[in-house]
């Protein structure tokens, strides 16, 4: 099980989220009964992931997290599950607004981004309430007090 972690230029992930994210991965990993696969987390600002956002979506602004399934023949080979893309800003920005530890809300954002590439979304309630369950449950095993509430 492996993260790899590509940084924006203006925004020096340190090592202690660099940990809980490895850490965060493994657990998804575990939970989920995952073996030998990769993740790739590429951190953004605003403006990048609002270009991937109207190019992927058809929504021309910012948001907090884009998930991409990996769905290449390569997947066989590389048991890598896709890509996460994650602002920077608009968490630090959610963050300081929901008064969230950034370090904690990044860490939630990085796994709801998981849960989407695994399959599970939020289009009706009762899947909404399955994705929510489950990152509660690892957020509770990071000492991450529930974020829905």
């Amino acid at each position: 099980m492996s993260l790899h972690i590509i940084s924006h230029k203006n925004f020096k992930i340190d090592k202690p989220l660099s940990k809980k994210l490895s850490t965060a991965f493994d657990l998804i990993c575990i939970e989920e009964r995952l073996s030998n696969c990769s993740v790739n987390l590429k951190i953004l600002n605003d403006s990048e992931i609002k270009n991937l956002n109207r190019k992927f979506r058809n929504k021309d602004k910012p948001t907090n997290v884009l998930s991409f399934t990996n769905e290449d023949i390569s997947k066989q080979v590389t048991n890598n599950l896709g890509d996460i893309a994650i602002s920077y800003e608009y968490v630090e920005c959610e963050s300081k607004e929901q008064n969230k530890k950034f370090d904690n809300h990044f860490i939630h954002m990085f796994i709801h981004g998981i849960y989407h590439i695994l399959g599970f979304d939020h289009e009706s309630d009762s899947m909404a309430d399955d994705m929510e369950d489950k990152e509660i449950l690892l957020l509770k095993k990071l000492n991450i007090k529930n974020p829905y509430k």
